[in-house]
C-alpha cells in the first residue's frame, strides 16, 4: 500500500469523499460515508505524447503545477503544464450534490508549434482483502473493479481505447497497454483514451466518471453497466454550474462577516466548506478528519467521530449557523451511541457503529456532557427543548462520571487516559 500522509484538497457532497495531492492525485475515496469505506490504493493518470512513455500528471520532473478551487466551492481546479512537450491540462474535479458520482474533467490544450498525439492513461488500483478480493473487468466501454459487496466504474462518454487487465507493471510506464482479458483476479487494471492529434492553440475535453454500487440493490455486472448509460448522459456543464450555486451559496448562508484580511476569510470559508464533508448527514456523526495513515506507520488512525473532538468541532459548526447539524449530532448520534451505562466509548464511525479503539478515556463521556450545556447555553437559554431532549443522557453520563471517579479513588480502575 501506497504511503498518502498529505490531503492537500477535499472534495465530496456528504456520501462520496474524496481527497488530493497538491499536484492532483486522487488519494482517496470514501463512501457511502465520509470515513467508511476508502476503495483507493492508487489512482494514477498520465499521458502518452507522440513517441513518449507515459508522463504521469501528477509526478513528472517537466510538468508544473496549478492548484486552487473554484471560488466559494468544494470544486477542485489542478493545471498541469508539461514544460518538455509545452502540453497544457486543466483537470477539474467535483461531485454533483444529488449524484453520487465523481467527475473528472480534463481539457488537453497543445502550446507547442508541432502537432501533439496524446494518449491518456489510467492506472487504478484498489485496496483488496481475503474476505473481499477485487478483481477486474472491462466490458462495454467500462472498467469495473469489484469485490463481492461492490463494483468500482470508471468510464467516459468517449470509448475506451485500449485496456488491459492482469500484469499492468510490466509495460504501464511505456504508455502503451493491451492484453485478451477481458477479466482477471487482478487488484489494478488500466484503461486508455485516445485523444488524437491535437494542432497548435487546439483545445479537446475528456470527461472521466468515477461511480461506486454498494451490489445491493444491483448485483447482476450487465444491470449494473445498463445503469451507467444514464450517467454518460448527464451534461457535465450543467452538473458543474448547478454545483458551483449550490456550495457558492452555503457558503453566503452560513457566513457570519469578513474580516478584511484575504487569507483569514479563505480559511474561514473553506472551514464552512469543509464541515459537511466530514458530517454523515444520516446520523449526525462527525469525523476528526480525512484519513491520512491507513497503515499505522505514524498513528493509530485519526478517520473517526471522537465525542471530545466533535463537540469542538460542533462549536464551529454553531458559530458558522449550521444548528440543525449541532443538534443532530447531539440528539440522533450520541443517543445512538450512548451505552445503557450513561458512558461513551473511546471513537466510532460516523455511522455509530463502534470503532477500533485502545481504551477507554472518560474525557469521551464528559466532553458530551459539557458540550449539551455549553451549546444550550451559548443559544442563550432559549431552546429549552435542546435541553429537555439531551437532559435523560446528560444524567445517565453524569451518573456514570460518579460511579467512575468513586471506583479511581477506591482503586478498582486505573487512572483516566
Amino acid at each position: 500500500m501506497k504511503n498518502k500522509y498529505f490531503n492537500d484538497a477535499i472534495i465530496g457532497n456528504g456520501n462520496i469523499t474524496a481527497s488530493y495531492s497538491k499536484t492532483g492525485e486522487l488519494l482517496r475515496l470514501f463512501y457511502p460515508n465520509t470515513d467508511y469505506r476508502q476503495f483507493i490504493d492508487f489512482f494514477d493518470t498520465g499521458v502518452k505524447i507522440n513517441d513518449s512513455h507515459m508522463i504521469y500528471l501528477a509526478e513528472d520532473h517537466n510538468n508544473t503545477y496549478n492548484q486552487y478551487f473554484t471560488e466559494d466551492t468544494n470544486i477542485l481546479n489542478t493545471e498541469i503544464t508539461n514544460t518538455y512537450f509545452k502540453l497544457k491540462i486543466k483537470q477539474t474535479d467535483f461531485v454533483p450534490i444529488k449524484q453520487n458520482i465523481l467527475i473528472k474533467r480534463y481539457i488537453f490544450k497543445n502550446e507547442n508549434t508541432i502537432n501533439l498525439n496524446v494518449d491518456f492513461l489510467i492506472h487504478s488500483k484498489l485496496h483488496t482483502s481475503l474476505n473481499n478480493y477485487t478483481s477486474g473487468f472491462c466490458k462495454d466501454n467500462v472498467l469495473m473493479q469489484y469485490g463481492h459487496d461492490y463494483s468500482f466504474c470508471i468510464f467516459s462518454k468517449q470509448d475506451i481505447f485500449k485496456c488491459q487487465i492482469n500484469n499492468n507493471d510490466a509495460n504501464i510506464k511505456t504508455g502503451e497497454i493491451g492484453g485478451k482479458d477481458y477479466v482477471g483476479m487482478s487488484e489494478d487494471s488500466s484503461i486508455s483514451y485516445n485523444i488524437g492529434t491535437l494542432k497548435p492553440k487546439e483545445e479537446k475535453v475528456l470527461e472521466i466518471f468515477i461511480y461506486v454500487n454498494d451490489n445491493k440493490d444491483i448485483k447482476n455486472i450487465d444491470e449494473i453497466i445498463l445503469s451507467l448509460e444514464k450517467i454518460k448522459k448527464i451534461d457535465v456543464n450543467k452538473e458543474y454550474e448547478k454545483t458551483k450555486k449550490y456550495w457558492t451559496k452555503f457558503v453566503e448562508d452560513h457566513v457570519e462577516a469578513t474580516y478584511g484580511r484575504p487569507q483569514i476569510d479563505n480559511i474561514y470559508k473553506r472551514s464552512i466548506l469543509l464541515f459537511p464533508l466530514l458530517t454523515n448527514m444520516q446520523t449526525g456523526g462527525i469525523s476528526a478528519g480525512v484519513e491520512i495513515d491507513e497503515g499505522m506507520a505514524e498513528c493509530g488512525r485519526y478517520s473517526y467521530c471522537w465525542a471530545r473532538d466533535a463537540i469542538f468541532i460542533t462549536k464551529g459548526f454553531a458559530l458558522c449557523k449550521m444548528e440543525k447539524e449541532v443538534e443532530k449530532f447531539y440528539k440522533a448520534f450520541c443517543k445512538q451511541t450512548q451505552l445503557e451505562n450513561g458512558m461513551w466509548e473511546q471513537r466510532y464511525y460516523t455511522d455509530g457503529t463502534y470503532a477500533p479503539a485502545w481504551g477507554y478515556q472518560v474525557d469521551e463521556t464528559a466532553s458530551i456532557v459539557y458540550g449539551i450545556w455549553d451549546h444550550y447555553s451559548a443559544i442563550g437559554n432559549k431552546d429549552k427543548k435542546f435541553l429537555k431532549d439531551n437532559l435523560k443522557m446528560c444524567e445517565k453520563a453524569v451518573e456514570f462520571l460518579k460511579q467512575y471517579i468513586e471506583e479511581i479513588l477506591t482503586g478498582n480502575v486505573g487512572a483516566p487516559r
